[in-house]
């Protein structure tokens, strides 16, 4: 039987390390990608101007002009992909003093453990959007500076200078230059009134388009911590206002879907919103991994690594309430 070499050793173990691992992160259940629309990016940070549309067709009647709109200057919206890894070195003694079967399991430990963290760290880091999206300080989150090659003018806020979520003091604009005229935020326990006021909010006050004109603006989610569970279940899933001595129809039950997230970190903290819009993920590298001998100290070295980003492009979508603002 002919000899493995050092090199066909490493890709043997490289190829084993992509077996496990992605083995291990298909296996962990993600709520990122069921709240984020998921794309593809192949650049170090992503940017876009907000389309001011057309204002609504106004009817011309015969022998008139046609009515032209006031161009509107949109929002530019930065995004930038981020780096994250691990790695793990084994010594030369301890590579060649053992059977190479248990350095092969050794480094497949080491994949699963990053796979599984893999989907871990996505899920916190996708959570901090909501987690730090009320700080009235701003978060680093939303900072899409890049030295030497972009500077976020909106620093720690998203695109139109604002938290995420800001509250009635603290009024948006609904197009660049424009006065601040609407909140998405709100300091209310979860409870059906409390639901039915966001759910008012969403769909009554903010959908309005830059040119302040009626838009389709509908919630399909309840973004909640474990904590909120059986409040939830409450508000949603009965078919009688519990306490009622008039047996009243709950008028929020099938309202929307409740999604339970353990990665928020405020127990009363919720969030009304629709699925995929309003949020970005960007994909820029998938989980990758590497295994190599360090010609310096004979030792071994595994690493992971995976690069992606998030960007906030339509607060009109999400209503936050009971969140942290310090």
């Amino acid at each position: 039987m002919a000899e493995v070499t050092r090199n066909q050793f490493t890709e043997l173990i490289k190829k084993d390390m992509y077996l496990y691992g992605i083995e291990a992160y298909e296996n962990v259940p993600s709520v990122y990608d069921k709240i984020f629309e998921v794309r593809p990016s192949d650049s170090a940070y992503e940017n876009k101007t907000n389309a001011i549309g057309m204002g609504k067709l106004t009817e011309k009647k015969e022998g008139e002009k046609i009515v032209f709109s006031n161009p509107l200057e949109g929002f530019t919206i930065y995004s930038k992909n981020r780096t994250f890894g691990d790695g793990v070195e084994y010594t030369f003694e301890t590579v060649e003093d053992a059977p190479k079967e248990k350095v092969a399991n050794l480094v497949r430990d080491f994949a699963k453990t990053y796979g599984d963290a893999y989907i871990r760290t996505k899920e916190q880091y996708a959570a901090r959007i909501f987690n730090e999206g009320g700080l009235l300080a701003g978060s680093d989150i939303f900072n899409a500076s890049i030295t030497g090659i972009i500077d976020d003018p909106t620093g720690d806020f998203v695109f139109d200078g604002k938290p995420f979520f800001n509250l009635s003091d603290n009024l948006r604009p609904l197009y660049k230059g424009g006065p601040g005229v609407k909140y998405n935020g709100l300091a209310l326990p979860l409870s059906s009134p409390n639901l039915q006021t966001a759910y008012n909010l969403m769909t009554i006050t903010n959908n309005r388009n830059s040119r302040n004109e009626i838009v389709a603006v509908m919630p399909d989610t309840l973004l909640i911590p474990p904590s909120l569970r059986f409040t939830a279940k409450t508000i949603l899933e009965t078919e009688k206002i519990i306490g009622s001595d008039y047996n009243d129809i709950n008028v929020t039950q099938n309202l929307i879907t409740p999604v339970e997230w353990h990665y928020l970190t405020d127990s009363d903290a919720w969030f009304l919103g629709a699925k995929h819009n309003g949020l970005i993920w960007y994909e820029r590298m998938p989980l990758t991994f590497d295994f190599w001998q360090d010609m310096e100290t004979k030792g071994y070295k595994a690493t992971v690594v995976a690069r992606w980003g998030v960007e906030v492009n339509d607060w009109r979508w999400w209503i936050g309430s009971n969140f942290a603002t310090v």
